[in-house]
C-alpha cells in the first residue's frame, strides 16, 4: 500500500524568500485595493450628502397644514375605496394596494402614501392627546399592512395545487380596510 504524505517544500533560503515576496505583494495589492475603495466610497458618500441637502430636508419637513389635509385626503380615499369596492377591485389587488398608498404606479399618489410622516407631525399638536394618537396612528398602520398583505396575496392566489381563489384574499383586505375606516373615524376625532 503506498502511503499518503505531504512532501516538505525544500528548505533552501531563497525558496522562503520568493514565498514572502509573493505574500507580501498580495497583501500590498489588497492593501491598496482597499484603501482605494473606501476613498472612493467615502468621497462618493460626501458628495452626495453635500450635493442633495435639499431634498433630504424637503422630505422631512411637513407643515401642521400640509399633514392636517394628508389625512383628511386619506379618510376620504378611504371611503371612497369602500365605496367603490366593486369597481376598483376589478383591477385586482394592485388596484385595492394603490388607493392604500402601498403600491404607486404610475403619476398618481395616494394620499395614504407615507402617512406615519403626517402621523408624527399631527401627533406634535398640543391639542392632541398625545399617548391616544399614538397608540390609534400605530394601530391604524397594522392594519393598513395587513390589508396590503390580504391584497398582495390576492395576486398570487389561484397557482397550482389546491388554490386559493383571488377573491378570498380580496374580501379580507376589505374586512381589513372595513377596520381602517373605523380607526381612521377615531383618529379624527383626536384632532
Amino acid at each position: 500500500a503506498a502511503s499518503w504524505s505531504l512532501h516538505a517544500p525544500p528548505n533552501n533560503n531563497k525558496s522562503k524568500r520568493s514565498t514572502l515576496a509573493a505574500l507580501d505583494a498580495s497583501l500590498s495589492n489588497r492593501r491598496s485595493f482597499l484603501s482605494r475603495t473606501t476613498a472612493a466610497v467615502a468621497t462618493s458618500s460626501l458628495l452626495q450628502i453635500t450635493t442633495y441637502p435639499k431634498l433630504a430636508s424637503a422630505a422631512a419637513a411637513l407643515s401642521q397644514d400640509a399633514a392636517l389635509a394628508q389625512w383628511k385626503a386619506s379618510v376620504t380615499t378611504i371611503d371612497n375605496l369602500l365605496e367603490n369596492w366593486d369597481t376598483i377591485t376589478k383591477g385586482g389587488g394592485d388596484a385595492i394596494r394603490k388607493e392604500l398608498g402601498t403600491a404607486n404606479f404610475g403619476t398618481d399618489t395616494s394620499p395614504l402614501f407615507q402617512i406615519d410622516k403626517a402621523f408624527k407631525v399631527l401627533r406634535e399638536n398640543d391639542d392632541v392627546d398625545l399617548i391616544e394618537f399614538t397608540e390609534q396612528s400605530e394601530e391604524f398602520s397594522n392594519v393598513l399592512a395587513q390589508a396590503d398583505t390580504m391584497a398582495y396575496s390576492a395576486n398570487f392566489a389561484g397557482g397550482s395545487g389546491k388554490p386559493t381563489p383571488p377573491k378570498v384574499y380580496i374580501d379580507k383586505s376589505k374586512k381589513e380596510v372595513e377596520g381602517l375606516q373605523k380607526i381612521a373615524k377615531s383618529l379624527s376625532s383626536l384632532l
